[in-house]
């Protein structure tokens, strides 16, 4: 059993309703995203870095513009949402098979009448082959991953490494994680995640820590706050292919 299996075999808390924020883009529009009442692997939260990714995609349109996008571990999907908006030509957001998260994204591809956007569950490490058949004619990989607050799931980490290396397009395609820390005395566990990227082939760079206010409000430790306010953000380029090991 998975980490993610075990995680939703012992959720017993009842079921929270849902929440809808409004993500007001530069350009005045706003995207809706509904959000699930609950969720063990946070789901429910538009955490910081989310709407740090968010934020960079809007000033860095390029990045997904005529590109074919997929994100990882998406919650409500605003940064998906969002490169939809911006034109991206095809976006794929992926979170845990549970039927309440994927059928949530897909509300929220739907009330912000996005057609150029699709939602389906995954689990890491699996074949991709099904992710694959979402890409447009022509396109074999995805040109950018999305990959906001996911890293937490450390014993998972090689998983999402194997599936990203199997998705992205070698060279050009890129890969965006940026963090916060969800337990700020693990970050040395969190950050381990690039030093294992580079043994998939990675390249990675890092893009520096943006300050926030902390992340999980309810948390009284006022000697984490600080931590918990951080967004690190990495970036990473496949420089060494699936079968180039």
């Amino acid at each position: 059993m998975s980490l993610f299996d075990d995680l939703f075999a012992t959720e017993e808390e009842p079921q929270k309703p849902k929440t809808t924020i409004e993500y007001t883009q530069k350009n005045g529009e706003v995207i809706l995203v509904t959000l699930v009442g609950s969720s063990p692997l946070y789901g429910h939260i538009l955490t910081n870095a989310c709407k740090s990714l968010a934020r960079q995609l809007e000033n860095n349109p390029q990045l997904v513009v005529g590109r074919t996008v997929l994100e990882f571990g998406a919650g409500g999907a605003l940064p998906s949402l969002l490169s939809a908006k911006l034109g991206a030509k095809k976006v794929l957001a992926t979170d845990y098979p549970d039927p309440d998260l994927v059928s949530n994204i897909q509300h929220n591809i739907e009330q912000n009448k996005l057609h150029n956007c699709t939602a389906k569950g995954y689990i890491w490490g699996n074949d991709v082959e099904e992710l694959m058949q979402e890409l447009p004619q022509g396109h074999k990989t995805f040109d950018v991953l999305l990959l906001s607050d996911v890293i937490f799931n450390h014993t998972e980490q090689r998983k999402l490494l194997q599936s990203c290396k199997l998705l992205v397009t070698p060279q050009t395609g890129r890969v965006l994680v940026p963090f916060s820390p969800h337990r700020p005395k693990l970050l040395a566990a969190d950050l381990n995640f690039f030093e294992l990227a580079q043994e998939y082939g990675f390249e990675v760079f890092d893009e520096g820590i943006e300050m926030w206010s902390p992340l999980f409000k309810d948390d009284q430790d006022e000697t984490t706050a600080e931590l918990r306010s951080r967004v690190y953000k990495y970036s990473m380029r496949l420089v060494r292919g699936v079968d180039d090991n």
